[in-house]
């Protein structure tokens, strides 16, 4: 039996628009180490920058921040939170062509807290399997949110190669951990990031957002 071709999904600002939850979520955790909330404006400006470690004051340990960033990050979900448009159309679609569809989180949650948001949103049907940052090797973990190892883990356990795969993403941390892994990474725009950085960082292709995802990939030839 030849092995299944697998689609590797990022799940914020990727196929869920969660930008308000990541607003509160910012200001949560700001406020858990005594720090006060900024407003949406400094933050869109900080975050389209990549430049919300700016905020933070310098005695502050940025990646003890960010790992109770991502703690918080599944602990509660904001009224606007919402599929990205054409989500479920890309994700009915890979299906339909025989795709493994695997969402990749760099949430530290369980898998079953991701499950539970996929079904709230009648998105869970075309999902495979859900893997979230918690379930990889934190000291290979060089950069926050870095997910070399949990993307090796997805080919391992599917067992297929690089050339059967792709990973798709919206921050240039996403980019770095795709190429790491050798895989064919796309950036999507959702995410608010500069085309230029998520190339510097190693996307191969750059899309507006998911729903250029099926053009992309027969374009690629990848399901022939």
């Amino acid at each position: 039996m030849l092995p299944p071709k697998l689609v590797i999904l990022d799940l914020d600002l990727t196929i869920l628009d969660t930008l308000k939850r990541f607003y509160g979520t910012f200001n949560k955790t700001l406020e858990e180490f005594g720090l006060n909330k900024v407003s949406w404006d400094i933050f869109m400006d900080n975050f389209k920058r990549d430049t919300l470690n700016n905020i933070l004051p310098a005695n502050i340990n940025r990646r003890m921040f960010w790992e109770e960033f991502r703690r918080l990050y599944s602990r509660w979900m904001h009224e606007e939170d919402k599929p990205i448009p054409g989500a479920l159309e890309t994700l009915k679609w890979l299906k339909q062509k025989g795709f493994k569809v695997v969402v990749s989180t760099g949430r530290d949650a369980d898998p079953t807290d991701i499950w539970r948001e996929l079904r709230h949103f009648g998105l869970d049907k075309y999902i495979d399997d859900v893997f979230t940052i918690n379930m990889q090797d934190r000291s290979v973990e060089r950069i926050p949110f870095l997910r070399t190892d949990l993307l090796r883990l997805i080919l391992k356990k599917y067992m297929v190669d690089t050339s059967n795969a792709i990973f798709v993403g919206d921050y240039w941390v996403d980019m770095e951990s795709g190429k790491e892994t050798g895989l064919v990474t796309i950036a999507v725009l959702t995410g608010y990031k500069e085309p230029d950085l998520l190339k510097r960082h190693g996307a191969d292709y750059i899309l507006k957002d998911i729903s250029e995802l099926p053009k992309l990939i027969s374009d690629m030839g990848f399901f022939d």
